[in-house]
């Protein structure tokens, strides 16, 4: 059977935190360390769109590389764009 992908999408004007703004679009996002950055269990990738720079904590957790490629914790994000697409990687 194939895939189904269903898209949420919320006003980020005002919340700039990621998590919130997930929870704001009934999107829900483990966090095991209450977003402390130490679980790596939050991991979304940013597929389009301007977000925080990396924390020492992303750093530690994803590497360089995957940090590169888009992937980032969301307990450490803050949107910088009013257009940003987020991907959930489970």
């Amino acid at each position: 059977m194939g895939k189904v992908k269903f898209i949420n999408e919320v006003d980020a004007k005002k919340e700039k935190d990621l998590v919130k703004l997930a929870k704001k679009a009934n999107v829900k996002i483990k966090l095991p360390c209450s977003g402390k950055g130490t679980c790596g269990k939050c991991i979304v990738k940013i597929t389009k769109g301007e977000a925080s720079e990396p924390t020492k904590a992303e750093i530690k957790k994803l590497g360089e590389e995957k940090i590169q490629k888009g992937y980032r914790l969301a307990c450490q994000v803050e949107v910088l764009e009013d257009d940003i697409s987020v991907k959930i990687i489970d």
